[in-house]
């Protein structure tokens, strides 16, 4: 095997000294645009790479950025990566995933992980941790942002407008002369179901109806679970006129289970997701929804770590609010 290309070795090929060389592929300092030219053209020449591992030994530094999801399969959790990447890699950083299940011992798993491969930051949709969680095993020293969960006043936050969304979605079902309107969660506890049930909740006491116990299924943030819970549902003696769903699988497993009571939607059923997903405009009918920017929630993500990593931000916690709105199309 062929012996590594150094930095001597670009050097003698470019005729300049290896401290010269450093310099130009760095940018830590500035070297005469001559010299930069002949240095490049000889790292391209020699097809010489640089030793990651002695660059972060010497820079206390990764590059990698760690993503932590409950699901990779549920597609919102991809373009939310698209957005963290496209925040992040301009300034030379790596995005690393994991997937949790939203259980809460293999979302700890995974930070005390990552803090052991000393990533630079992460970004943890922690849906079952709590405060504690986070305090303790993530260090001062590696910046974190929380999304989807008001979990924390220690560290910065990405959150969507849940509770707005969901109003907004309930309202539109009311203004449609609609009441009997069922929320579908999430487990209690985990995940954004609690925060998008409180919208829900708003807008029905605004209207004047109390909701009940039953009125509040509870699902996992499936299709499949959306599918059990809801033709569980249809099968009461009188079931809801409308649902809103904690999030589009959920929905599109409602629309599933319609088709297999013989159900219409909308005329016999209406339902409501939120996230819009792509799968939400491909499905039969086309599934209004509440829009969930995620590729807005992985950039907003990457820009917060990015402020502390690169631009010295050392102050309070920060909170960002990402709006969300409907998109009005067959179900509902």
């Amino acid at each position: 095997m062929s012996k590594p290309v150094t930095i001597s070795d670009v050097a003698a090929r470019a005729g300049v000294s290896p401290t010269t060389v450093s310099h130009a592929l760095s940018g830590r300092r500035s070297v005469s645009p001559s010299a930069l030219a002949r240095v490049k053209q000889a790292a391209d020449d020699l097809g010489y790479r640089p030793n990651q591992v002695a660059s972060s030994l010497r820079t206390q530094r990764t590059h990698t950025v760690a993503l932590i999801v409950p699901d990779i399969a549920n597609p919102y959790y991809p373009a939310v990566a698209r957005g963290l990447h496209d925040a992040i890699a301009a300034d030379g950083y790596y995005t690393t995933i994991g997937s949790t299940d939203g259980e809460r011992e293999t979302e700890l798993g995974f930070l005390d992980e990552m803090v052991r491969r000393s990533v630079d930051g992460i970004i943890v949709f922690a849906f079952a941790m709590g405060e504690e969680d986070l305090t303790r095993v993530v260090p001062a020293r590696i910046p974190l942002v929380v999304a989807t969960h008001n979990l924390t006043n220690a560290h910065d936050q990405v959150n969507s407008d849940d509770p707005a969304g969901t109003e907004t979605a309930t309202r539109h079902l009311l203004a449609q002369g609609i009441t009997e309107i069922a929320f579908v969660s999430g487990p209690k506890g985990r995940g954004p179901g609690d925060r998008r049930l409180t919208g829900y909740t708003q807008a029905m006491h605004s209207a004047g109806i109390v909701p009940t116990a039953s009125d509040i299924i509870r699902s996992d943030y499936t299709v499949a679970g959306g599918r059990q819970a809801v033709g569980e549902l249809l099968s009461r003696p009188r079931p809801p006129r409308a649902l809103v769903c904690a999030n589009d699988l959920i929905a599109i497993g409602a629309l599933e289970a319609a088709r297999d009571a013989g159900v219409a939607v909308p005329a016999d059923l209406a339902v409501i997701g939120f996230d819009d997903v792509d799968a939400a405009s491909l499905v039969a009918p086309p599934l209004t929804t509440v829009v969930n920017p995620a590729y807005e929630m992985g950039r907003q993500c990457g820009r917060l770590l990015l402020d502390r990593l690169i631009e010295g931000y050392d102050g309070p916690p920060r909170s960002v609010v990402v709006p969300t709105h409907l998109i009005i199309r067959a179900t509902a």
